[in-house]
């Protein structure tokens, strides 16, 4: 029953055209599946299950992919796109040698990305 109903959202929100916040975010950086889930740390069989069963991750992913995918989009004006995801999971310096992606977890380490790029999208150096 509840596989049912939720295959139904799943196809309710493809007729409506809008897409899951994971495929928005996974189409946006082209990347495959398996990459998607290493990057974010949750299994293949997770991000599959969002984008075909209709899923919906818990409340505190959806947050963190919402602030991944606003930062992708503002990363996208400063440096190349096909780049982002070496530098969202390459350990940086600037950020005591932890992977940028590792910090979307808190809400310090976001505040911390935000401004790191705003300062980026100035042309200040870090």
């Amino acid at each position: 029953m509840a596989r049912t109903m939720e295959a139904t959202q799943a196809t309710e929100r493809r007729r409506r055209g809008r897409q899951p916040q994971p495929v928005k975010l996974r189409r946006f950086l082209k990347i495959a599946q398996e990459d998607f889930a290493r990057l974010i740390g949750v299994s293949v069989r997770t991000v599959a299950r969002w984008e075909s069963e209709g899923v919906q991750p818990t409340s505190e992913i959806r947050e963190q992919l919402d602030f991944l995918l606003k930062l992708c989009r503002r990363l996208d004006e400063v440096i190349d796109r096909e780049n982002i995801t070496d530098w969202l999971a390459t350990p940086n310096p600037e950020f005591l040698n932890q992977p940028p992606v590792d910090l979307i977890k808190s809400k310090y380490g976001r505040r911390v990305l935000d401004q790191e790029i705003e300062r980026a999208e100035w042309g200040i150096p870090g």
